[in-house]
């Protein structure tokens, strides 16, 4: 209820505002509120008299005094409980500690005794000495039959007392305390892990002691303790009904524990929270264990060492059942604390009801969801509910007082106009559909009830209103009839079904997909329409996913009307109810069979080759890996065929595109029918194909196969008009001779296949893990000499080519050698061969160029111009920019004179076009570079080089000079070189001069030019300055 004052006047009125005006006799109350007010307000001055205060202290402290006694003796209570517990423990523990002690050491005695009898007597078996059997007989009777020793041979074997045939063959050395014995730390009396018999299957706690009896057979005692015999001792100590008593290892690992629990032994304390007292106080204590290791529950314990004996003992309870009596007793206490306090509260609540009861009203209005309004007979605002602030958004300081048509639109005043008119006939509105304007500028749809307000002499004092906030329920209507509209209008199929699975309702859009009529289906289950050919697990898979999610999408085949299958793209949706019950199943379908198709094209197109139609690389890999796994479960082998045709470019060059394809077209089924329907055919691109074929006996099958497919490539081809001819090369490899993955047994053919290419062309070739092997080792070795460029580890040395009768020196032939950090100082033949066919020969050879024309400059520095020759790779002189790349470097060193430069050729390199090296060597020829041929006679080309090349030196090889002495025909051969010189008219000069007899035999056939160990070793580029001031040449050769 709120206090309302109307245009700030003296006169009040009280007015209570809650949904029970709109009720019948709303007018009565009115009247009898007013009649009340008096009442309760003498009422609340009552209660906030001295009185009031008086009754809720007295209340208080009696509450206080109840509740504080009831906690205070359950405190002291459950102290008591717990020391006393506490006591019993110790007590308890004491005992079982004692027997423990008792029992093992009553094992360790009979242990003794027996190891000092079969000591004292040891050429006897004690398995079968009757003296013995009446020993150990005698010792189980002194145990009450709980200690029962047994024999171990040093093998293991275990020999019960008396022997008997049927145990001989149990074996005790897999056991840990048997394995004790055998180490100097673990061995004597030795209490072990507990063990299951072997024999009798029972549970114990093992103990052994050595025998140590020469020559004897004997090797350990022991006796298995089991457990219900140690639990026949201390069952009767335990406290019940959740107490246990324990057995530990010092480590704290469970050896034993009453009552019997197999899962518990082998557990560890140490893993408890107990273990950290332990640790602190090892002799014996006291703790508590907020969760046992064993079964969870809080227990008290209580432990102990046993004196003598590396163990531990403890005796525990739950605490539960500790405290269960003080439980009790406090429940008891509380209960009647709960009565004694609901008597003091009633009497209290008794005096203070009136005032509770003055509070309603305004309880009512303010938690009510609808606005409340309360409104004088001329539209001001006289009270405001919290419901009201909430959903128009003005508080009631901001609307007391103020018009109530600040909340109405203005094409809406009339409709107020009308209201206030009804109110003051004395009539109402019921539920009326208004719109109204909240604070913040929205505007929403109200269910508007009002009703007059008479005092207590019956006249219109004013109005009061409700209003309920339909915004969102009348946009849910608005949503259904969307719903409504899409489910007849939209273009996808929809079905409804019951609980059942039985159709209720379909749109248009079902009755034109799949032709059926509304009538037609009613009743009927979905199932009526699927494919016959629908397999069983889709719908294994929709019903799994509708328990789990409530939501399964999929595709299905169905059948129309007519009979035609179509494709259908369904969402199907359990619909549940308010109790999670599911009435109803949502089914929303379309057609997609033309995308259906579609697809099929598209995945065609993923895996086939579009010009040729043939398996692509994806499919290949596929079925590749198929063929691999087949091979390895059948233990057949596969070979892989890489294909390239030879003389493609030239026909596509020669009559297009469109022509080759064609030819692409022709050889793809040509060589597709070489092969057999087994293997696979695939296009890679371009002129390149891969067969993989299946089932291959031996190499030569495969063979026969490879030569059909070189056979049908090679047969003329009519395309276009016009007869065009290819052939192919082959590379082969077989699986699982090649253990390669399916990518390696790709490279390897087609490293095969060029290798094909390289022999000739129209070949094949099989690929050989040798050559492999080789190539990877090239490989190691090109990816080392990068490594030496990049670290600067090559150097130049250089040796020096004189006029041996003159002693004049003509220059000096820079020879590279790299500094290996692990393999020190290189000749070329280590490491030219690895790069003979590699780029890294040309770089190599650029970077010797470059550091040669360098030192030349930095020679010339210090007062000496000399002559340099530089060996070039044929690989390096055929690039077509070797002669730019040389006036390059020439231009870098601008400061050497070309003419100094001398560039040697071997004979042997393959220049495979004479024409093109002989341009590019005529244009570095025109740089002023002079040439030589080295090694001259070692080839085959001696002549052609000479006509074409322009070389104006030839080196006789060194092979030859070396053996001329002792060999006619290399004489015979340095005569000719010498010869075809002159004939030439090309200086000569010999490599391989290694003593004075060479050089005199040389002068005498016409050189007088030479290089070799007679004059110098190669020497680093610091040393020539110092050997050219002492160069002097011998005696023999100037004199002669």
């Amino acid at each position: 209820m709120r206090w309302g004052c109307a245009a700030r006047a003296k006169k009040c009125c009280w007015v209570i505002e809650c949904r029970l005006c709109m009720q019948p006799g709303f007018e009565g109350m009115q009247t009898e509120g007013r009649v009340m007010k008096p009442m309760l307000e003498a009422l609340v001055d009552r209660l906030q008299s001295h009185n009031h205060r008086r009754v809720i202290g007295v209340i208080a402290l009696l509450l206080l005094f109840v509740w504080g006694s009831v906690a205070a003796w359950s405190l002291m209570e459950r102290h008591n409980a717990l020391a006393a517990n506490a006591q019993v423990q110790e007590e308890l523990n004491a005992a079982v500690q004692s027997q423990t002690q008792s029992l093992f050491k009553q094992a360790e005695v009979s242990l003794m005794v027996a190891r000092h009898w079969m000591e004292a007597h040891p050429t006897q078996d004690p398995s079968l000495a009757p003296e013995f059997i009446a020993l150990v007989q005698q010792l189980r009777t002194a145990s009450g039959g709980l200690l029962d020793i047994r024999l171990a041979t040093r093998a293991g074997l275990v020999r019960y007392v008396p022997r008997t045939p049927e145990t001989d063959n149990v074996r005790v050395d897999d056991r840990e305390y048997f394995k004790a014995q055998a180490h100097p730390e673990t061995r004597g009396f030795h209490i072990g892990k507990p063990v299951r018999s072997k024999v009798s299957g029972k549970w114990g706690i093992p103990v052994s002691a050595p025998v140590d009896v020469a020559g004897g057979d004997i090797g350990v005692l022991f006796m298995l303790i089991t457990y219900d015999r140690i639990a026949a001792i201390f069952d009767g100590e335990r406290l019940e009904p959740s107490g246990t008593i324990g057995i530990a290892s010092k480590d704290g690992e469970i050896i034993f524990r009453s009552p019997l629990s197999e899962s518990a032994i082998g557990k560890s304390l140490a893993k408890g929270a107990g273990w950290a007292h332990i640790a602190a106080a090892p002799a014996k204590g006291l703790f508590e264990s907020p969760v046992g290791i064993i079964d969870g529950v809080a227990r008290l314990v209580a432990y102990a060492q046993v004196p003598g004996y590396p163990l531990l003992v403890y005796v525990s309870i739950g605490k539960p059942d500790v405290l269960r009596p003080w439980q009790q007793h406090t429940v008891f206490l509380v209960l009647v604390a709960a009565l004694i306090s609901l008597f003091a509260l009633a009497t209290g609540l008794a005096l203070l009801r009136a005032l509770t009861a003055s509070h309603v009203a305004e309880s009512i209005v303010r938690s009510a969801d609808e606005a409340i309004i309360g409104k004088s007979l001329d539209g001001v605002v006289t009270s405001w509910n919290p419901g009201a602030e909430r959903i128009f958004g003005y508080t009631a300081d901001e609307m007391i007082g103020q018009s109530i048509l600040r909340l109405i639109p203005a094409h809406l005043h009339d409709e107020e106009a009308a209201i206030l008119s009804r109110i003051r006939q004395g009539q109402g509105v019921d539920h009326l559909e208004t719109e109204r304007l909240c604070k913040d500028g929205r505007s929403i749809v109200v269910s508007l009830t009002a009703a007059p307000i008479r005092d207590a002499l019956g006249r219109l004092v004013g109005a009061s209103k409700i209003a309920r906030d339909i915004t969102s329920e009348k946009a849910a209507s608005a949503q259904l009839k969307l719903t409504a509209s899409v489910f007849t209008n939209t273009s996808e199929g929809i079905l409804i079904t019951n609980s059942r699975g039985r159709i209720v309702e379909v749109n248009e859009a079902f009755t034109q997909i799949t032709g059926y009529s509304r009538d037609e289906v009613m009743g009927h289950s979905p199932s009526t329409f699927h494919a016959r050919s629908q397999g069983s697990e889709v719908f294994r898979a929709m019903r799994r996913a509708l328990r789990q999610s409530g939501q399964w999408r999929g595709e299905l085949w169905s059948r129309k009307k007519d009979g035609q299958a179509f494709a259908a793209w369904l969402t199907v949706t359990q619909v549940r109810g308010d109790r999670g019950e599911v009435p109803n199943y949502v089914v929303l379908f379309s057609d997609i069979t033309v995308l259906k198709l579609q697809q099929e094209e598209l995945e065609h197109g993923a895996h086939f080759d579009a010009l040729t139609d043939l398996p692509n690389r994806l499919l290949l890999s596929d079925r590749l890996h198929q063929a691999m796994t087949l091979c390895q479960r059948q233990n057949q082998s596969l070979a892989v065929l890489y294909l390239d045709l030879d003389g493609f470019k030239q026909v596509n060059d020669l009559y297009g595109h469109e022509t080759g394809d064609a030819l692409l077209v022709a050889l793809s089924r040509r060589m597709k029918a070489a092969l057999r329907d087994v293997d696979t055919l695939a296009r890679m691109g371009g002129d390149e194909f891969v067969a993989v074929l299946s089932g291959i006996a031996s190499t030569q099958d495969c063979i026969q196969l490879v030569t059909r497919v070189l056979a049908a490539c090679a047969e003329p081809v009519h395309v276009q008009g016009h007869e065009v001819q290819v052939t192919a090369s082959i590379g082969v490899t077989l699986y699982p001779q090649d253990s390669a993955d399916a990518d390696l047994l790709m490279r390897h053919a087609d490293q095969a296949m060029y290798e094909a290419k390289q022999s000739g062309k129209n070949k094949y070739h099989l690929f050989d893990s040798a050559q492999d092997a080789e190539a990877k080792s090239r490989a190691i070795a090109q990816d080392d000499v990068a490594r030496g460029l990049a670290h600067q580890e090559f150097v130049l040395f250089y040796q020096p080519k004189v006029h041996m009768q003159s002693g004049a020196i003509i220059g000096f032939e820079a020879l590279v050698r790299w500094r290996h950090p692990a393999r020190g100082l290189l000749l070329p033949g280590a490491f030219l061969p690895a790069i003979e066919r590699h780029a890294l020969n040309e770089a190599l050879g650029a970077w010797v160029l470059d550091t040669a024309l360098a030192q030349m400059s930095q020679w010339q520095v210090q007062g000496l111009k000399l002559s340099v020759s530089v060996n070039i790779a044929a690989r390096q002189l055929q690039q077509p920019d070797f002669a730019t790349q040389l006036a390059d470097l020439l231009a870098d060193h601008s400061d050497v004179e070309p003419h100094l430069l001398e560039l040697e050729v071997l004979e042997t390199s393959a220049l495979e076009d004479i024409a093109m090296s002989a341009k590019i060597l005529q244009e570095c020829h025109r740089q002023g570079v002079r040439f030589a041929m080295d090694d001259f006679g070692t080839g085959y080309s001696s002549l052609t080089y000479l006509r074409h090349l322009p070389v104006e030196t030839l080196k006789i090889d060194q092979s030859f000079v070396r053996d001329m002495l002792e060999d006619q025909s290399d004489l015979s051969i340095v005569r000719g070189v010498i010869g075809l010189a002159a004939a030439f008219h090309r200086e000569v000069i010999a490599e391989g001069v290694e003593s004075v007899a060479h050089g005199q035999r040389l002068i005498e056939l016409g050189c007088a030019l030479g290089q070799g160990y007679a004059i110098a070793r190669p020497m680093p580029a610091d040393q020539v300055v110092g050997w050219c001031q002492e160069w002097t040449p011998p005696l023999a050769w100037t004199q002669g």
